[in-house]
């Protein structure tokens, strides 16, 4: 006699798990993708031919990537020849863009999982899903 239950080897999918495309996945996939990802995410967004939840991958990886470069250039940009390298603001720069790389892995990974790619602040009026 086994010592697991043959209910406990099959794996439960949940009711609600609705799975999308494989072309809208490869999409939302590249629009995830930390800086070069802004060119496949507008042109989802001009085209209007993607599905709702494609669109709202793009409108986060939009408006991550305006964050990103709004707060990046805030902070002085690239240094240019001439100015001494301050420490402390190129380690801010750098913490801040490795959070944006971090940020952008997460959602790849929640993509991944079939789980909602959101930003907190941009859920706006949208029903919250428990994951």
């Amino acid at each position: 006699m086994s010592r697991y239950f043959k209910r406990d080897r099959q794996i439960e999918v949940p009711e609600n798990l609705v799975r999308d495309s494989t072309q809208d996945r490869i999409v939302m996939f590249f629009c995830l993708v930390p800086v070069f990802g802004i060119i496949p995410a507008a042109i989802t967004l001009v085209r209007q031919r993607s599905g709702r939840k494609v669109r709202d991958v793009s409108q986060v990886a939009i408006a991550m990537m305006i964050a990103w470069a709004i707060a990046y250039s805030a902070m002085g940009g690239v240094p240019t020849e001439g100015e001494s390298i301050q420490v402390t603001s190129e380690l801010l720069k750098a913490s801040l863009s490795s959070g944006y790389f971090a940020a952008c892995m997460y959602l790849m990974y929640r993509l991944y999982r079939h789980q909602l790619v959101v930003l907190p602040w941009l859920n706006g009026d949208r029903p919250k899903i428990k994951d």
